[in-house]
């Protein structure tokens, strides 16, 4: 008799738990647990990585399996989110040591709140495996506690997902409502939970520490395996570009091109983004010779001011942008391109439909949704890119989409087939 589902799905959960267990016993690594003395990452190579990821599959698919159709809706914590707030909002973490134990009452006074709403809200952390309580009243750290104590990173994407982020998504089916089909980043469910008609980039960037939150909050998802910027250097195809000049459209204070620019040591790279960005960058004293490096204030709706680069990079750029603007964004550096350019879109590729399990697809349409709350953006699959490519300029072809094992951001590359229509100034 063939096994069925759940018996199927056990029996993945076990063999590929086994595999990751075995490594991690050669390797004399500690085995996952909630205690402190878990570090808040395990260093697991791609083959074991791909163990991991088929046990949480196939747990997910279990679980929903088990809990059947209606305690699947009924059973998901619609106020999650009200715990990890709580936590990074009064500092619950960082109240007391990670390796000491604390009552509700020391807690409450260390954080000014009352008794009752601390023991509450940290009572239903622990049901998140957040903290956890050894004997009645007393309040000891996990392994995720502690990580939000130690790790300023992840306080601040705690902070930014629930501040900035669950805000806009209890609002983004009533900005539906009031903006059909709008593709304006001032017409969003951030901007009616925050009542502004302002965009989320322009809030954000006009509050320093929320700014300062956001960017904490880009930087340790930047920091993860997938967004390796190795990826883009060994799958890149090149070419004549490694003697050439790469633009790097919005690249902030040039993280990604001083990385490149340390592999390919001919390239010359120009590194734009709006001034206050820019304000403080410094070029690395082993790229300071030849003038490899420079920044340059400029606005990306804007015409692009430098001619004929070979090599324009936007990393990250258009996902922020709904097609309206993201065609503006690739209009403006039409102007620049002379025939043979090409333009490298780092960014999100969507799945084809019917091709992921739910699990492994949840990711990337989070990702899209969480563009729209935020504000009328979105991720594209292969066939968005080639729409948006061919409504902003016939001339801009589609060469190629590499996913690159391992890697979040696919490899998108675009050729000018247009003539040349400037004198270079590179």
């Amino acid at each position: 008799m063939a096994p069925n589902k759940i018996s199927e799905l056990a029996a993945i959960i076990h063999t590929e738990t086994q595999k990751v267990d075995a490594f991690l016993i050669s390797q004399s690594l500690p085995t996952p647990s909630f205690d402190v003395s878990c570090p808040a990452r395990l260093p697991l190579p791609p083959l074991i990585r791909e163990s991991q990821e088929a046990v949480l599959e196939a747990s997910d698919e279990l679980v929903a399996l088990m809990l059947g159709p209606a305690r699947s809706i009924a059973s998901r914590p619609m106020n999650s989110w009200v715990a990890v707030q709580a936590i990074q909002r009064f500092g619950l973490a960082t109240c007391f040591p990670v390796t000491e134990t604390s009552s509700f009452t020391e807690i409450a006074r260390l954080c000014s709140l009352p008794e009752s709403d601390t023991r509450r809200l940290l009572r239903f952390a622990m049901t998140f495996y957040i903290f956890h309580e050894p004997s009645p009243g007393i309040v000891a750290h996990t392994a995720t506690s502690k990580a939000l104590a130690e790790i300023p990173l992840l306080g601040q994407l705690a902070g930014f997902l629930s501040d900035e982020m669950w805000p806009a998504a209890t609002r983004l089916v009533d900005a539906m409502e009031k903006w059909p089909g709008s593709e304006e980043p001032t017409e969003s469910g951030f901007s009616i939970a925050y009542s502004t008609n302002k965009s989320m980039m322009d809030v954000v960037a006009r509050d320093p520490k929320r700014a300062l939150q956001m960017g904490g909050a880009m930087s340790i998802m930047h920091a993860g395996p997938g967004y390796s910027i190795q990826y883009i250097t060994d799958n890149f195809d090149w070419g004549d570009a490694v003697n050439g000049v790469l633009v790097d459209v919005g690249g902030a204070r040039g993280e990604v091109s001083i990385q490149i620019a340390r592999t390919f040591p001919n390239m010359k790279f120009v590194v734009q983004d709006l001034a206050e960005v820019l304000n403080g960058a410094t070029v690395p004293e082993d790229l300071k010779g030849g003038g490899r490096l420079s920044f340059m204030a400029h606005d990306f709706f804007h015409e692009q001011p430098v001619k004929g680069a070979d090599v324009y990079l936007l990393r990250w750029i258009l996902h922020d942008w709904s097609d309206k603007y993201a065609v503006k964004i690739l209009r403006s550096l039409t102007p620049a391109l002379k025939k043979g350019s090409r333009i490298l879109i780092s960014d999100l590729c969507l799945p084809p439909p019917c091709t992921q399990s739910p699990f492994r697809n949840r990711s990337s349409r989070s990702y899209d949704i969480s563009m729209k709350q935020i504000q009328n953006a979105k991720e594209r699959d292969a066939d968005d890119w080639a729409q948006l490519l061919e409504y902003a300029d016939s001339r801009l072809k589609l060469k190629s989409i590499l996913e690159p094992r391992g890697s979040t951001l696919a490899i998108i590359c675009v050729i000018w087939e247009g003539e040349t229509a400037f004198s270079s100034n590179v």
